[in-house]
């Protein structure tokens, strides 16, 4: 039986962690698979719920490519520096403020714990 591709489709790594947990209730999860919720679990920084909202408001209220959006989601910057590093190849300068109205956007989802951390 050879298998097939139906669709490709970019993901944060919350939402590649939800589907392998969904899988997980339905079947068990091969060696590689474990070996990536493990992976995910570590590194993971938000829910995947949040994760979405967070890649949808980047795209829609800051016009970045998905892509960007999903690297600024699974890095979660916490400086200008880190954020204009993920926009380099975003082919647009931005500003300052551009900088900061982006981080303020990813300082809304943060969790709790990370921003004590942070102060």
């Amino acid at each position: 039986m050879s298998l097939k591709i139906l669709e490709v489709k970019e993901l944060t790594l919350p939402e590649v962690k939800k589907l392998l947990e969904e899988r997980g209730k339905v079947e068990e999860l091969n060696r590689m698979q474990r070996v990536t919720y493990d992976y995910l679990s570590k590194f993971s920084k938000l829910d995947a719920d949040s994760a979405i909202k967070l890649k949808k408001e980047l795209v829609e209220e800051h016009s970045l490519s998905l892509f960007s959006a999903i690297q600024i989601v699974n890095i979660m910057p916490e400086t200008i520096e880190e954020l204009r590093t993920i926009l380099a190849k975003e082919g647009k300068v931005f500003t300052e403020d551009d900088l900061k109205n982006i981080l303020s956007t990813v300082d809304k989802y943060r969790p709790k714990a990370e921003e004590d951390k942070k102060q």
